[in-house]
């Protein structure tokens, strides 16, 4: 009777984690105003190029993951220090800085270093969580994360997937060696939606270089080093860009039940990312905003996607949760900590 009973509270435990995610608990139907806030808040938001369906969480879903705790974002982290990047260099073989941008092909392959990974290192008591698309700049050349990743407090050097993002150049600027690894500074980009998926789908450099050169000739941001951070240098992204961010901000701040979007281009929905807690959406919400809104300055029209189609896309993963993870793992990606899912996007 003891092994029954044990197996029973197995198997309820179980379903119980797997009962999250799912149309039951997530939807992106309208949500009531809160009493702090009388104004009705939409099921969807519109700025240009852009439209954003919120989805939100109800109070089981809410509950079930409130103790999951707190996670910093990464340009947070590197902005206060708490977190380095860097990439393994032999100061033996440092090449200078004369060498001409074109030659970073033939530059890779003399030294023998990785261009695909990058070592990180959570020096701080809080838990990091860093996004696949975020663009770091410093180094040898800027680089993409490829991958959702987490850092736990004190992690030690962990190495991680990234993607180049500056085709032509693979050598030291802005006085960064320091002999034995160099520092990724700051990350003030983060990439397009397109190239969020090419790095988490296709996984290909060359890819990711097209579209880095796509996104900064559309945008008037072309350079010497091919770098995906010179979006920072045009005007019409940065005032676009900002107009983009502010509206966005405004229209989804003091909602608390929001865990995610679905964004929507055109006639064509660009991404969807789901969170475990409002608090891991909010903290992580300017990255999206911006490879959203990146997505949708490139390459987007008029957005003209209904909630029906917003909501059948959902359901294509929230419907089945003994499914879920294949389905979402064809486009997309899950980042899990014991045993929960923290983050899931999909393309």
């Amino acid at each position: 009777m003891k092994k029954i009973s044990l197996l029973i509270s197995a198997i309820s435990l179980s379903l119980c984690s797997l009962a999250q995610y799912n149309n039951k608990n997530l939807s992106i139907d309208e949500a009531a105003p809160a009493a702090a806030n009388p104004k009705p808040s939409p099921n969807q938001y519109t700025h240009k190029n852009l439209r954003l369906y919120p989805v939100r969480a109800n109070q089981e879903f809410l509950e079930h993951f409130k103790g999951v705790g707190k996670y910093t974002s990464m340009k947070k982290a590197l902005e206060e220090k708490k977190v380095t990047v860097s990439e393994a260099v032999d100061s033996s073989r440092m090449i200078s800085n004369s060498r001409r941008p074109n030659q970073d092909r033939e530059q890779r392959a003399y030294t023998g270093e990785s261009v695909n990974k990058l070592y990180v290192e959570n020096t701080s008591s809080d838990t990091v969580l860093i996004l696949a698309g975020e663009v770091v700049h410093g180094g040898k050349q800027d680089r993409m994360i490829a991958q959702n990743v987490l850092l736990p407090p004190k992690s030690g050097k962990m190495d991680i997937s990234v993607f180049c993002v500056e085709h032509g150049r693979w050598t030291y600027g802005d006085g960064l060696a320091t002999g034995g690894a160099v520092n990724f500074t700051t990350n003030r980009n983060a990439s397009s939606n397109k190239m969020r998926k090419i790095a988490v789908v296709d996984k290909n450099q060359q890819k990711v270089w097209d579209e880095v050169e796509n996104v900064t000739t559309k945008n008037d941001a072309k350079s010497e080093s091919g770098t995906f951070r010179a979006l920072n240098e045009s005007k019409d992204y940065k005032e676009s860009m900002d107009g983009y961010t502010k509206f966005f901000k405004e229209a989804l701040k003091d909602q608390p039940n929001i865990i995610g979007v679905v964004a929507c281009s055109g006639d064509s929905i660009i991404g969807c990312d789901l969170f475990a807690t409002p608090d891991m959406f909010r903290e992580q919400m300017d990255n999206l905003l911006q490879s959203y809104s990146t997505e949708a300055i490139t390459n987007g029209k008029a957005a003209n996607v209904s909630q029906a189609q917003a909501q059948a896309f959902l359901d294509k993963f929230l419907t089945d949760e003994t499914k879920q993870e294949a389905e979402v793992m064809k486009s997309g990606a899950i980042l899990k900590s014991n045993g929960r899912k923290l983050v899931m996007s999909k393309f």
